[in-house]
């Protein structure tokens, strides 16, 4: 049966895009776009540093302009949930009562962030950064001063922290594990990381066993297993997200760690898909299914899906990239660098630039870059197109700062 109707549940970046790419692969049914913010599709990563340092406005984060949707003849609705939806009568009920029907369905429902399930966990001044209005909100407690307290030492928690240091505010992260950036890159990467943030005044405390959060109406501090007690102003919990899977179960697409789908956005039942933090994809590249939380992934992946839809099929097989933005440094990794047996560095922390190469066993499997600025980008982009084009490099080069990189690939 030809796809006439599509309607995309969740517009986030990955759902936005995918309605845009629909058109843009000559797709010519309705297009009816759901989302539960009020604001219409927008990027995420500026909401814990430009949004939130007062950079940038929410109209900076838009995806399109606000005629695009109508330009497009794209049906976006706001501001509503989808409550429901029968995969075998092909409709979607919101919560206004009101149905859509479909031919193929996207799920790009994100991720929902994760809580702590403490006493005082609904204290006011405890904040999260996902959303626009969450990174509004918490601006206003951004004052010079002020004793910030960020729990989690993932990407997110460590450039909220950031961000509130240039805002002369007193900060602390909490880290429960024994180091920060467990899940995402090297011990030696994070050691460089965290010694930026202690240079810059902010204190990081490991294996923090936090108790409850102090206050009668705000939160005045976190109190720790150990009975001590720090005061906090305002709190951030930045300990990552659960992909958005509820909906998805309740119509009996397979969910694992987010949303399964082969290397075509392909759920198990036949016309409906995924896209974006939500979904788990099939990637050829490394055998494996692989759930990516960036701004890429939730580019490329809506690409790959409205190909698909419009009979256009394109197995989606990247190698990961993604960016972190902290102070006046940049933090990139290519590929999976956390899965790194041996690493080869490149430069050095004092001259405001370092590559690490990761490799398991003679491959080469991912790459970090830290540095000032731009600094790293060009290096980060050559390990990635070794990547892309199975190219092994000899590590000795690699360490050679005097031998190209792109002598090294081309040698490889």
């Amino acid at each position: 049966m030809s796809v006439q109707s599509v309607v995309i549940v969740g517009a986030g970046q990955s759902g936005g895009r995918a309605a845009a790419l629909l058109r843009q692969e000559g797709f010519q049914g309705d297009i009816t776009l759901i989302g539960a913010e009020a604001h219409p599709p927008y990027e995420r990563p500026p909401l814990s540093k430009a949004v939130l340092k007062g950079d940038k406005t929410a109209d900076h984060c838009f995806l399109y302009e606000a005629d695009f949707y109508q330009q497009q003849n794209i049906t976006l609705i706001t501001g509503k949930t989808v409550e429901a939806i029968d995969a075998d009568a092909h409709t979607v009920t919101l919560d206004d009562g009101t149905s859509h029907s479909f031919d193929a369905l996207i799920f790009a429902t994100g991720g929902v962030v994760k809580r702590l399930p403490l006493p005082g966990a609904d204290l006011a001044g405890i904040h999260v950064v996902r959303t626009l209005d969450d990174s509004a909100e918490l601006g206003k407690a951004l004052t010079p001063g002020a004793r910030i307290v960020v729990i989690g030492g993932g990407f997110i928690g460590l450039e909220t922290a950031a961000t509130a240091r240039q805002k002369e505010c007193d900060v602390t992260v909490l880290e429960g594990a024994p180091r920060i950036l467990g899940r995402s890159i090297p011990e030696v990467v994070a050691a460089a990381v965290s010694r930026l943030h202690e240079e810059n005044g902010i204190k990081i405390v490991l294996n923090a066993r936090i108790q409850a959060f102090e206050g009668s109406d705000h939160v005045t501090g976190i109190r720790f297993e150990d009975g001590s007690v720090m005061p906090a102003d305002a709190v951030v919990i930045g300990i990552g997200i659960a992909p958005g899977t509820d909906l998805a179960k309740s119509a009996g697409v397979e969910c694992g760690d987010g949303i399964m789908v082969d290397e075509f956005g392909a759920t198990n039942i036949p016309g409906i898909y995924a896209t974006g933090d939500c979904a788990c994809g099939n990637n050829p590249r490394y055998g494996a299914a692989i759930r990516l939380e960036s701004w890429q992934n939730a580019d490329m992946q809506a690409r790959t899906v409205a190909r698909s839809i419009c009979g256009k099929p394109e197995a989606y097989a990247p190698v990961p990239w993604l960016w972190s933005d902290q102070f006046d440094w940049t933090l990139q990794t290519a590929g999976l660098p956390h899965r790194a047996e041996k690493i080869v560095t490149r430069g050095q922390y004092e001259d405001g630039a370092q590559i690490f190469f990761c490799l398991e066993g003679d491959t080469l499997i991912g790459v970090a870059g830290f540095g000032k600025g731009s600094a790293i980008a060009k290096d980060v982009r050559m390990a990635q197109m070794m990547m892309e084009r199975g190219v092994n490099p000899d590590p000795d080069a690699l360490a050679d700062e005097s031998i190209p990189l792109r002598k090294i690939m081309k040698d490889g």
